[in-house]
């Protein structure tokens, strides 16, 4: 008789806690965080599924079971989702680019007329 499957322990902690969606304005920076169960805990964060590392664009950092991925000097491109991975598990985040409107008009004050 096989036994029955174990329900998968749970990686994330506070999962309803969790601001999942940063909204930041263009060239600031913004910041998605996740709690772990577990301190050891490893995580990779990934954009449309690509694996992010630190870098001078993108900082992945750990503290205690907090784990955070912030995203420095935003660009339009850097608006979508991101996901949080450990042990098998997501968190799936949204970064909404504010501002656009004031920055990508295309026309300077003196073409207006007055």
């Amino acid at each position: 008789m096989p036994f029955p499957l174990a329900e998968p322990e749970e990686v994330f902690a506070n999962k309803a806690k969790v601001l999942k969606e940063v909204k930041a304005e263009l060239t600031e920076s913004a910041t998605l965080s996740c709690e772990v169960a577990q301190e050891k805990s490893e995580v990779k964060w990934y954009k449309d599924g690509k694996l992010i590392t630190s870098s001078k664009k993108f900082k992945v950092d750990c503290e205690g079971k907090s784990r955070h991925l912030a995203v420095k000097q935003l660009e339009k491109k850097d608006a979508g989702e991101y996901t949080c991975e450990a042990a098998g598990q997501k968190l799936t985040f949204k970064i909404i680019i504010t501002g656009e409107r004031g920055v990508y008009i295309g026309i300077r004050c003196c073409d207006l007329p007055f």
